[in-house]
């Protein structure tokens, strides 16, 4: 993973002002959430949201060679 100084200078140095301070502000009200509540249970969407983009897009078929195999692996 490429160091915080890196993603600045590579990715954020070049966006427009207003969408750095965007950002600034999307960074700032994520970190005082979890500063003033972190032991806060998260709520099933949000599970799920974070799963979604932490995975791979499968196919319906990826899913179904997966399931299959599984299943061949119980006897």
């Amino acid at each position: 993973m490429p160091s915080v100084e890196t993603i600045y200078r590579e990715t954020i140095r070049p966006l427009p002002v207003d969408d750095q301070k965007r950002l600034a502000e999307m960074i700032l009200e994520q970190t005082a959430e979890q500063t003033q509540n972190p032991d806060r249970r998260r709520s099933v969407l949000e599970i799920i949201e974070s799963a979604r983009s932490s995975t791979p897009a499968r196919t319906a078929a990826d899913i179904d060679e997966y399931l299959r195999t599984e299943r061949d692996s119980w006897d």
